[in-house]
């Protein structure tokens, strides 16, 4: 069960890190870019300690990874600016049962224990029906329901990429070797992924900028016009949530990928980590911080997933 430990130290670590930008409410796709270049910075002095497998699979996964860590955090951290972390977090639901279904369909063994275990089967068709329930009762909330909505392909797309994630780091020799090269190269292609289009995104700005003020086409508004992006770049309003959000994700990150390696489905660490709703009522209680969205509907989502996990374990 030491799966379950580094799941959960995984899921505390992410809920600290989303709900940063709760606090700084900076622009999602700024702060991830940011955010990744710090953590690949951050796992720089490790490179000794990393394991560099020869398959190139390995790397098209990460690549792969990359692409889609970019689409969800920003998603997150957007989400968690307009509303809060437990908002930013409803995808989990998706990917627990996503990633449960389709690593029953990789691994023959675990479908082969449904059929002599009807009893677990019939604990699997429970969950689905809580979770079916609990839906309903999120669509009462106009803004929980538009929450789960924009949150819903983030689940799907960390489904596959859980799946992805355990079936690369399977192969590893060590697990904490692996998981270390897995993180510095996932951070480093999500900052090359970023930064051209962070660029270009402070460029249009400039274009905007000197329109409306009819700044002349000189050399000497061109060296303005750099000085100009570099301050709106080097924002320490940005800077600042980026480098403690890169701390606390890029510990996350190793945690999960450990735990991914020795769960025996790539489900159960998000199972674990969906307990994140609950860390997050207990803090916002104690805080007297207002949450919108449905926490008995939200409950019932992870209760539906831990039930799956629970019943599917052979």
């Amino acid at each position: 069960m030491i799966w379950a430990f580094f799941a959960l130290l995984a899921g505390l670590t992410y809920c600290v890190q989303v709900e940063v930008n709760n606090r700084y409410k900076r622009d999602g796709f700024d702060l991830n870019a940011w955010r990744s270049l710090f953590s690949t910075l951050l796992m720089v002095p490790l490179f000794p300690f990393m394991e560099w497998p020869a398959d190139p699979r390995y790397y098209l996964a990460i690549l792969l990874g990359a692409a889609i860590n970019v689409a969800g955090m920003v998603v997150q951290y957007n989400l968690a600016a307009e509303k809060n972390g437990r908002v930013a977090i409803l995808y989990q639901p998706v990917t627990i049962f996503l990633t449960f279904c389709m690593w029953l369909a990789i691994d023959k063994s675990q479908f082969d224990f449904f059929h002599v275990h009807p009893l677990h089967l019939a604990g699997v068709l429970v969950s689905f029906a809580l979770l079916f329930v609990s839906l309903q009762f999120v669509r009462r909330n106009a803004a929980g329901w538009s929450a789960l909505m924009t949150i819903f392909p983030v689940g799907v797309l960390y489904a596959f990429l859980g799946v992805i994630t355990k079936l690369v780091l399977d192969t590893g020799a060590s697990v904490l070797a692996i998981s270390l090269s897995f993180v510095l190269l996932s951070n480093f292609l999500m900052t090359l992924i970023s930064f051209p289009v962070l660029v270009e995104r402070y460029l249009e700005r400039k274009r905007a900028y000197k329109t409306k003020k009819r700044v002349s086409k000189s050399v000497t508004s061109v060296f303005h016009a750099v000085s100009w992006m570099r301050k709106k770049m080097m924002d320490k309003k940005t800077l600042k949530p980026a480098a403690i959000i890169s701390v606390f994700h890029t510990v996350s990150w190793i945690f999960i990928n450990i735990a991914t390696v020795y769960a025996p489905n790539a489900a159960y660490p998000f199972a674990v980590t969906a307990l994140g709703p609950l860390w997050f009522m207990i803090y916002y209680k104690i805080r007297g911080i207002k949450d919108d969205a449905s926490p008995v509907a939200g409950a019932g989502l992870f209760a539906a997933a831990v039930l799956l996990v629970l019943v599917s374990k052979s």
